[in-house]
């Protein structure tokens, strides 16, 4: 029953969202890149400043976040990369595979379940790691879906230095610090748009989800749906044991692991015509099947003693 009940309470409303902007995609259109775009600099770095500074998320839990992810994306490419090569995959398949393994949809999908599943400190959390995996994203996905065309450590290095989070994270810890309180006009204005992450986000990934296409369901694309959804959390709840990460930190890291293929892994392959049909297909795929497995995923810690 409990099951039932995240899945109603916490899954649905999120898929009830995306089928608004899945309907509007198909009925009129919008400019997914703008819609992209908006929560990328606006919603997101938003919505990070306002948690970082106001919630109970430490230092000491900042680099717990770190160090999980960090062990988890390791793991997770080591199997991932292996995985492809018994699989058969060749070597721009092996790419394709291992970044969909790799790269899940921690902000426009997990910010909206953290906050739905453990409310402001959930999000503080998912903040981080959406943070840290746009980083990752737009550097190793990029080396990856080229093919190894990359062009060297300054482009790596531009490509870190222009995503808005880093400095928001420096900025929202910098006044934290301070322990003064945001002015009224900047905190209304902070709160209003952190507050219309959720259904922009939801809306831009059901318009994003309209313009991907099916695909046949192969042996490579069952193991990297298995290892997305299945792997990740089993990984995450082993390195928060590992790691001695205790409470609602522990169960915010591991339901992180749990999300489904980011949609900037297939628009990453689009761009360097890298199994564009590969990765597409498994992002919607994977998004589909996550309402069983997160909301799964959801109940088992919430029953855990961490």
């Amino acid at each position: 029953m409990q099951l039932l009940t995240i899945a109603w309470t916490v899954i649905a409303p999120i898929f009830l969202m995306m089928g608004v902007g899945f309907a509007v995609q198909r009925g009129i259109g919008f400019d997914i890149r703008s819609l992209t775009r908006l929560n990328f600099w606006v919603f997101v770095p938003s919505l990070l400043f306002v948690r970082i500074v106001e919630s109970k998320l430490s230092a000491p839990d900042m680099i717990r976040i770190i160090l999980h992810f960090s062990i988890l994306f390791a793991l997770m490419f080591l199997i991932g990369w292996q995985a492809a090569k018994l699989l058969g995959a060749q070597d721009r398949l092996r790419r394709a595979f291992t970044s969909t393994v790799l790269f899940y949809n921690s902000a426009n999908y997990g910010v909206p379940v953290a906050q739905l599943a453990f409310g402001d400190f959930g999000v503080a959390v998912q903040a981080i790691v959406a943070m840290l995996q746009n980083i990752f994203n737009f550097t190793i996905g990029l080396v990856l879906f080229a093919g190894g065309r990359g062009q060297g450590r300054k482009h790596t290095l531009q490509a870190i230095f222009k995503l808005p989070m880093i400095y928001v994270l420096v900025a929202a810890w910098a006044w934290r610090a301070t322990q003064l309180p945001l002015p009224l006009p900047i905190h209304t204005a902070l709160h209003s748009l952190a507050d219309g992450l959720v259904p922009v986000a939801l809306v831009t990934l059901g318009a994003q989800m309209a313009t991907l296409r099916s695909h046949r369901f192969s042996r490579v694309m069952t193991g990297s749906l298995l290892l997305r959804l299945c792997l990740g959390p089993i990984l995450g709840f082993l390195i928060v044991r590992v790691l001695g990460i205790h409470g609602a930190l522990a169960q915010s890291l591991i339901v992180s692991t749990s999300f489904p293929t980011a949609v900037n892994v297939a628009l990453l392959s689009m761009e360097f015509d890298n199994e564009p049909d590969f990765a597409a297909a498994v992002v919607f795929y994977s998004t589909l099947l996550s309402a069983i497995t997160v909301s799964l995923v959801i109940f088992l810690v919430k029953q855990m003693q961490l």
